[in-house]
């Protein structure tokens, strides 16, 4: 009859521990290769009754990095504070120590100069955006900023201030992030769609707006042209496989429509096709009396919405 395997003590549990850690607790190293443990990196373990979440998994790898002179960074610290931008992986710190463990699961970036503000080991939220610069694109800079704002992590002028005085590499994506983010946006989605719009040269919309009359209130529209009574409006799923939902849109747009103003409505699919996008609202507004210059889809909008795409122009 085979041994019973010793159960793992408490205090290995509740987080990630090494085969050090391990060994302290009478643990034998042939039991974490046992199903009580899940492996999660080199040598680092978890218990299999613990959930490995990214909150777990970030804390866990700054277990194995130089201790109490590193935190997280950029957009692992923005994911720990709700904003889901970039990637999962690797996970991202910042460290002053000269020497710090290599792996392919993690990035490290060096300071000479003390590390940012923080909070347990994490970067807060403004220090964090503006770390973030080095792995998101210029659309997903203002996604991150736009969050921030909506999750009252900083007000607007704290954003734009913290982004304006990046410095060194990649300081120009900082400070053009800068003077795109806005207050008002409620979803990534909304804030793709606002720039779909402001870097081809449209007219800038005001975001989420409430629209009535003296009879009372008509309807609230994501993006809205005023001078043109023109609303751009991002359909999520919900709108398409919620049959309450989609009942309430329809009459909703009726609504909209008898209001006078022209929606323009984008769901996921349509973001597939960004110049036909733009083009679309371009076509509404000109319906509504604009007399301004066409969309032009230039390096900037190309490099955000068509990286592949050879021709800077159109």
């Amino acid at each position: 009859m085979p041994a019973r395997r010793k159960p793992l003590p408490q205090e290995l549990t509740t987080g990630a521990f090494g085969p050090g850690r391990a060994a302290a607790a009478g643990i034998k190293p042939g039991a974490l290769r046992g199903p009580g443990v899940q492996r999660i990196g080199r040598g680092l373990f978890l218990a299999a009754s613990c959930d490995p979440t990214y909150q777990t998994l970030v804390a866990a790898y700054l277990t194995v990095l130089p201790s109490g002179v590193t935190a997280v960074d950029g957009v692992s610290a923005l994911r720990l504070w709700g904003v889901e931008v970039g990637t999962e992986r690797p996970y991202r710190y910042v460290t002053t120590a000269k020497h710090h463990s290599v792996r392919g699961e993690v990035r490290v970036r060096r300071t000479s100069q003390g590390l940012p503000p923080c909070q347990h080991q994490v970067l807060l939220p403004l220090p964090a955006l503006v770390a973030a610069r080095h792995d998101l694109d210029l659309v997903s800079l203002v996604v991150a900023g736009d969050w921030l704002i909506r999750a009252r992590h900083a007000t607007l002028s704290e954003v734009q201030a913290a982004l304006a005085a990046a410095e060194g590499r990649d300081c120009c994506r900082a400070r053009r992030a800068a003077e795109l983010v806005r207050a008002g946006s409620e979803s990534p989605r909304e804030t793709r769609l606002r720039l779909l719009m402001v870097l081809a040269g449209l007219p800038e919309p005001e975001c989420n707006v409430e629209l009535g009359d003296e009879r009372g209130f008509i309807a609230r529209v994501d993006l809205y042209l005023r001078t043109w009574r023109v609303a751009g409006e991002y359909e999520g799923d919900q709108h398409r496989t919620d049959p309450d939902t989609y009942a309430r849109d329809l009459r909703r747009y009726e609504r909209l429509v008898a209001f006078g103003v022209v929606p323009v409505r984008v769901a996921k699919a349509h973001l597939k096709r960004p110049r036909d996008v733009v083009m679309r609202i371009f076509e509404a507004l000109v319906s509504r009396g604009y007399d301004g210059p066409p969309p032009i889809f230039g390096p900037e909008w190309c490099e955000a919405f068509e990286p592949r795409r050879r021709s800077p122009t159109s």
